[in-house]
């Protein structure tokens, strides 16, 4: 059986120049067919390291939140491979992860990494 994932989004105001974007928000349901999750806070540090994922074989939806004040973290489809995701201090990501082993590398001090995967 299905699981439905819920998934509330909200711009509130983007101004640039003399361009201006308000009140852009949302609200979107999806099926998610695993029903595994894992919600995790990792330290990533300055060398890259594997994002433990636990029992989650394949990816699917995710949510990351960087703790940090100062420094970003950077998401890696694999070891060794180019950044994808950067993600800034504070600040929020959410994507489908399609990886099946990602890595983490912190800019230049450990960062606090929370995120939520839930099985595809």
């Amino acid at each position: 059986m299905a699981n439905t994932l819920t998934i509330d989004f909200a711009l509130f105001e983007f101004v640039s120049g003399n361009r201006k974007v308000s009140r852009a928000y949302g609200k979107k349901n999806f099926t998610v067919t695993g029903d595994r999750f894992i919600h995790n806070i990792q330290e990533i540090g300055v060398a890259e390291e594997a994002i433990e994922l636990g029992d989650i074989a394949a990816g699917g939806f995710s949510f990351w939140w960087n703790h940090d004040t100062t420094n970003f973290v950077e998401i890696r489809a694999a070891t060794a491979e180019t950044d994808l995701i950067k993600i800034g201090a504070g600040e929020l990501a959410v994507f489908r992860l399609i990886a099946a082993a990602p890595y983490a590398i912190a800019d230049t001090a450990a960062c606090e990494l929370e995120y939520v995967i839930l099985e595809a």
